[in-house]
């Protein structure tokens, strides 16, 4: 029989290594899921909602490439595709979509087996193309548009690592501006256009945490000159909105996202040092997978009959009406998978 292990030879035995949570990444992540919400409340022009817009989507791509760790070898990169797939594709095919198949069924007149067949392929066809707006017959599933980019991108972002290990940012720079153009000619099945211009994102969530040091050294210069651009530019109406691919002035918009993503992580640094708000935040970060799951049950309440006999309204871009989702739940699914501990997939 093998014997028992001391307490010696227990503590001196190799432990696998721990995952540790940033505390501030927790906090951005919160953070930027109430932006999101708030964002989608504000009309086209306002000025807010122009710098939130200007950073808000593109951060969770960023904070996925701050976290994550690419894979080296090919086994590494199968496993790793078939884990992203389960944790942000199944979501949307085998709970997502089947709650709003259901909810759009039950809540119309039209209770017939040809009424849900109807629903059921619509759902498809906005699954296929994955797009966060219509355009030119190609309709919108709403929300998820950002989970199938996030596949996609973080797909093509780790295959790049293998192919190109040295020149990774050279080939993700000009991936991105592939991915931009083709979105202004045609958009692409699976939101592949999108996908492309997230490779740079997660390329730069990298970088940022490779040379985080040397960035700190000059973390107040860098600050006031990314300030002064992102301010005006959002006074202007330029920034970057991917779910409808807004490209105008491309570089530009481009450039002035990571200066919105460089601020708002450095204020979300400033602002896990505050207890009375850090709790809070975190909380919301750190257990958005659960949220991802909790909150669509509350759409059922925004479906049920007002006393005028007329069921309530949904927001334009939540989506009872147009087929797809609301923002909330495919935010935290994907931040809870997107912002994993340090180190991990």
């Amino acid at each position: 029989w093998p014997r028992r292990m001391t307490a010696v030879q227990q503590s001196a035995a190799p432990h696998p290594a721990v995952r540790q949570r940033i505390d501030w990444i927790d906090t951005a992540k919160g953070l930027c899921m109430i932006l999101v919400i708030v964002g989608h409340t504000l009309p086209y022009g306002n000025l807010m909602r122009n710098f939130i817009f200007s950073f808000h989507m593109p951060a969770f791509f960023f904070l996925t490439g701050y976290t994550a760790r690419r894979p080296d070898t090919w086994q590494g990169f199968a496993r790793r595709v078939r884990k992203d797939f389960v944790a942000l594709i199944v979501p949307v095919l085998g709970v997502v979509q089947v709650f709003n198949v259901l909810l759009n069924f039950f809540l119309s007149d039209d209770r017939s087996l040809t009424n849900l067949w109807d629903i059921a392929r619509y759902n498809a066809i906005t699954l296929f193309w994955a797009s966060g707006n219509p355009a030119d017959g190609i309709p919108s599933c709403g929300m998820p548009w950002f989970l199938f980019a996030l596949f996609w991108g973080k797909l093509i972002w780790e295959l790049l690592g293998l192919l190109f290990p040295k020149g990774d940012f050279a080939v993700s720079f000009i991936v991105m501006l592939f991915g931009a153009y083709i979105g202004q000619v045609q958009y692409l099945p699976q939101c592949l256009d999108v996908a492309m211009v997230v490779v740079m994102y997660l390329t730069l969530g990298q970088l940022f945490r490779q040379h985080q040091a040397l960035l700190d050294r000059y973390r107040v210069p860098l600050f006031l000159a990314m300030l002064i651009p992102w301010t005006w530019c959002c006074q202007q109406g330029i920034y970057i909105e991917l779910a409808s691919r807004t490209y105008s002035n491309y570089i530009l918009c481009a450039s002035i996202s990571v200066c919105g993503i460089w601020i708002f992580c450095h204020l979300c640094r400033e602002l896990n040092a505050n207890n009375a708000l850090r709790p809070a935040l975190s909380f919301l970060g750190r257990h958005s997978l659960w949220l991802g799951v909790f909150v669509p049950l509350c759409t059922i309440w925004m479906c049920l009959p007002v006393p005028s006999g007329k069921k309530t309204a949904f927001c334009s871009r939540c989506p009872a009406a147009s087929g797809g989702t609301s923002c909330f739940p495919c935010c935290c699914l994907a931040a809870g998978h997107c912002c994993a501990p340090a180190g991990a997939g």
